[in-house]
């Protein structure tokens, strides 16, 4: 027997209560004979060894990963589960995981004085373990970028890929990039052992033994099951951002790349993500998948710079100075409604003869024929391009 399954048993003869540890990914660690009541989720704890996707949401709905003390959770009818308390296990000021008790009838204060006691031991316990957990995420954090970021022509070395279920590719898996912005709350540059430590951070919240977990400079990446892109992800997503913000980071957006079933496809929907990412950040959007970007695909692999605005409409960097904007503006509805002044003016709240005098304007800026055509279609990408490069 181990010593974590030890402490919880000498909890539960002690307080005659049920007691499960988790680990920080709701994983059970310990569970220990039953006393008392019981519901469906204990019963799942104990057939299936995991939390379901709504237990898991509800169990992090109260930030136990970085409350200071116990918690107390209500019942809840719709997952049928009794009160609770949860005792977050802390060593050396890390999280290490969770000690739970069922909360019926109410504990006393005696009683969590008591629990409180044996999660700091087991704590202690699962931190000396983490010492070679924390190489474990490292290495996981190495075979993704080599995953991702290799040169063209480099495959990843066997044994950096025979021990994850993942790449078997049995299911689609797909990359989800989360860009930072690359400057603090005090003007420093964000750097790889930052990011690193945040990744740490939050890998109690992304599917675990379902997803690889790495970094960048400035990014975040997750590899997971394309089955589990749903409501599973939003914790992660919130643990990230929280994460950040205690360290003054910006979260800017989360972009998805296309499913993959080799390794060369991952690595395209890495490339993708980082991307899908860039526009819903311009876009200001939390979060876009490859799938979802429309005409802004157009724009993958050029340079988001006025030398490409002028490649796609020459002229175009003109109406980015700060004295036509109300040009650029009127252009952009003109084009949003088709063609249609009368809708145009409308959206833009002024009447058609400044809309027409505007448009007057932009042929004196850009030349005759920027209505028509090919040079139509160039502005309007051009256009679209400025919108994103403003934004970004």
């Amino acid at each position: 027997m181990n010593d974590v399954q030890q402490y919880a048993d000498g909890l539960a003869d002690q307080l005659n209560r049920s007691i499960e540890v988790d680990d920080c990914g709701l994983k059970p660690l310990a569970l220990t004979e039953q006393h008392g009541d019981l519901d469906d989720v204990r019963v799942r704890s104990i057939l299936q060894r995991h939390s379901s996707p709504e237990v898991f949401e509800y169990a992090f709905s109260l930030d136990i990963a970085h409350a200071t003390g116990p918690v107390r959770f209500p019942s809840n009818p719709a997952l049928q589960t009794l009160p609770r308390v949860c005792i977050p296990m802390r060593a050396r000021g890390e999280l290490q995981g969770y000690l739970w008790l069922i909360d019926s009838p109410p504990l006393t204060d005696a009683d969590i004085t008591a629990a409180a006691g044996t999660a700091s031991a087991i704590a202690e316990v699962l931190h000396q373990q983490s010492q070679s957990t924390t190489t474990v995420l490292d290495r996981e954090a190495q075979l993704v970028s080599v995953l991702l970021d290799p040169p063209r022509e480099t495959t990843p070395p066997a044994e950096l890929l025979a021990d994850e279920p993942l790449l078997r590719f049995t299911d689609p898996a797909v990359v989800l990039t989360t860009r930072l912005a690359a400057i603090d709350a005090d003007g420093e540059p964000l750097n790889a052992r930052a990011v690193r430590a945040a990744a740490q951070e939050v890998a109690y919240a992304r599917p675990l033994g379902h997803s690889l977990l790495g970094h960048g400079e400035d990014t975040i990446h997750l590899i997971v099951g394309a089955d589990l892109l749903g409501d599973r992800l939003r914790s992660f997503r919130h643990a990230l951002a929280q994460a950040a913000r205690r360290r003054g980071w910006t979260l800017l957006a989360t972009g998805a790349g296309q499913t993959a079933s080799t390794l060369d496809e991952l690595r395209l929907s890495g490339m993708h993500s980082r991307y899908a990412a860039t526009v819903a950040h311009a876009r200001n959007v939390e979060q876009l998948s490859w799938n979802e970007l429309g005409a802004d695909v157009v724009f993958y692999g050029l340079p988001w710079t006025m030398e490409t605005l002028e490649i796609l409409f020459p002229g175009a960097s003109r109406l980015l100075d700060a004295d036509n904007s109300l040009i650029r503006e009127s252009l952009d509805a003109y084009f949003d409604c088709g063609g249609d002044t009368r809708r145009a003016a409308g959206r833009l709240s002024v009447h058609r003869t400044t809309l027409y005098y505007r448009l007057d304007r932009a042929q004196q800026l850009l030349g005759e024929g920027w209505a028509q055509g090919e040079r139509r279609a160039g502005l309007e990408l051009a256009l679209r391009l400025a919108m994103l490069i403003r934004n970004a």
